[in-house]
């Protein structure tokens, strides 16, 4: 993750981030929120075009400067053409474990480890005060 702003993906799951397990919290949609704010990003940085309905990278050789981003345009870019629609749902938790990995990266979430009844593993992300150089926030 760059030192600049946060993507519109990160920054909608930080949003709507709540800590409780997901079933409690409801957060079933989070990944498709994610997606369509990835898309909405390449979409208006002029990586991705609407020709009849159909998500369609601009240029191949593109790239948005982003982990996350590049990702998808790449698999825009490899998958056979499909709606807008379709790519919200399709495989969207690849993006949204992508994000959280970044933030996780970035300071802004923190992973816990720990075994549940001593075998299976299991991790927990917590928010977390992010590091400013020289200063802690």
């Amino acid at each position: 993750m760059t030192d600049g702003p946060l993507s519109l993906p990160a920054r909608l799951c930080l949003l709507a981030w709540d800590s409780a397990p997901p079933a409690a919290a409801g957060t079933g949609h989070l990944a498709g929120l994610v997606r369509a704010g990835a898309l909405t990003e390449l979409a208006q940085r002029g990586l991705l075009t609407d020709e009849d309905g159909i998500a369609t990278p601009v240029d191949l050789d593109a790239r948005a400067g982003d982990a996350v981003l590049d990702g998808l345009l790449e698999l825009v870019h490899e998958s056979c053409p499909h709606s807008w629609r379709t790519w919200v749902t399709l495989r969207a938790r690849v993006t949204l474990d992508a994000v959280r990995e970044q933030l996780v990266a970035g300071g802004y979430l923190r992973a816990e480890k720990k075994r549940v009844l001593g075998v299976v593993p299991l991790r927990r992300l917590r928010t977390g005060a992010r590091r400013r150089r020289g200063r802690a926030a």
